[in-house]
């Protein structure tokens, strides 16, 4: 409850400034009404803007809320702004200290039927429009916790500023895909193999989303 009291509002504002400062498109919101937690929403990462967009895609459905998201560990060593960013979502990513510790909270966060939003490519990539390769993070939590996967292509201009958003009324699009699972009975265990295979086919349904947007 806490974590919506300060998401679902800054969710609201960000889309009010973007729909004034941007031309914003919110396509596929339809494909909300079947998504049940827990859910994990991955998507492309092109701009530090991601997290706010995937928050007001998602504020289509309020009851989706709260949304946690992992977050580099140097984001927590300022103060104030680490509240902040706590109180929209962050949690650590505990960056090589293995991918056990890493996901150790987003499993304790789906487990109590909660909601996470990760982004497989574990980093920006400026480059349009191009997919970088998926990490297995989003799938080893999807087999483990059995968590329904919801698939979002973001779309932001290239070196998005903030006086770009101010003047240049960019256009972002965002694109949420239909809800689906990874079949378990497909990956009968952990091993590099299958969940490669199964952060491969996540990547291929951001793929489909991404790839219907011309730069």
């Amino acid at each position: 409850m806490l974590f919506s009291l300060f998401q679902v509002p800054f969710a609201a504002l960000t889309f009010v400034l973007l729909k004034l400062f941007a031309r914003l498109e919110v396509l596929g919101t339809e494909n909300l009404k079947e998504v049940n937690k827990p859910f994990i929403a991955v998507a492309n990462h092109e701009s530090h803007l991601d997290p706010q967009l995937m928050g007001l895609a998602l504020l289509y459905r309020p009851k989706l809320f709260p949304l946690r998201y992992m977050a580099k560990n140097q984001l927590f060593y300022y103060p104030g702004f680490n509240l902040i960013i706590w109180l929209l979502g962050a949690f650590r990513a505990h960056k090589k200290k293995g991918i056990g510790k890493s996901l150790m909270t987003p499993t304790k966060i789906l487990e109590g039927k909660g909601a996470v939003i990760m982004f497989p490519e574990g980093h920006i990539v400026a480059e349009r429009p191009f997919l970088g390769e998926g990490r297995r993070g989003a799938a080893i939590l999807a087999l483990t916790t059995r968590a329904q996967l919801v698939p979002v292509a973001l779309h932001t201009p290239a070196g998005l500023s903030p006086w770009q958003l101010l003047f240049g009324r960019p256009h972002i699009v965002i694109r949420i895909g239909a809800p689906f699972y990874l079949n378990n009975l497909d990956y009968p265990d952990f091993s590099d193999e299958n969940t490669f295979a199964a952060t491969k086919v996540i990547m291929e349904h951001i793929g489909e989303l991404y790839h219907q947007h011309t730069y």
